[in-house]
């Protein structure tokens, strides 16, 4: 699975549209293979997403995002998990580890409606990484 983290320093970016990085992380067998940086400077919405896109990025997980960023995203075939804050270890420990409650690193004051779909993904993505790469067992 190939991940995307809007970055700041260490840290989920707090806001999507004027985040200047991003992470990109391939992930398997519940494990970050590789990571690349990759710099968003000065690039609009569109052209952020497109950049995104060519990168063949499945998942952006991000601070806040405009409405149209996020339908944006969306329409080119990107899940996005919104209002995520924290350190950008931390959360992807969680994900990779088919965790699917990471409400903790849900934004104070996120609307609930970005909560519900994030919580109802995050469910699916468990699931498919333990499809994809069921635990091994000794």
């Amino acid at each position: 699975m190939k991940l995307a983290v809007s970055i700041w320093n260490d840290l989920v970016a707090p806001v999507f549209d004027v985040s200047g990085r991003i992470m990109v992380v391939q992930a398997a067998s519940g494990r970050i293979e590789t990571r690349e940086h990759h710099d968003l400077s000065g690039l609009d919405g569109l052209a952020r997403i497109r950049r995104i896109a060519a990168l063949d990025i499945e998942v952006l997980v991000c601070g806040a995002v405009s409405r149209l960023c996020h339908d944006l995203l969306l329409a080119w075939g990107i899940r996005v998990i919104a209002c995520v804050s924290g350190r950008v270890d931390s959360i992807l420990s969680a994900l990779l580890s088919g965790q699917s409650d990471i409400q903790d690193f849900f934004m104070p004051g996120c609307p609930q409606s970005y909560q519900t779909h994030n919580t109802k993904f995050l469910a699916y993505l468990a699931n498919a990484l333990m499809r994809i790469n069921p635990p091994r067992h000794a």
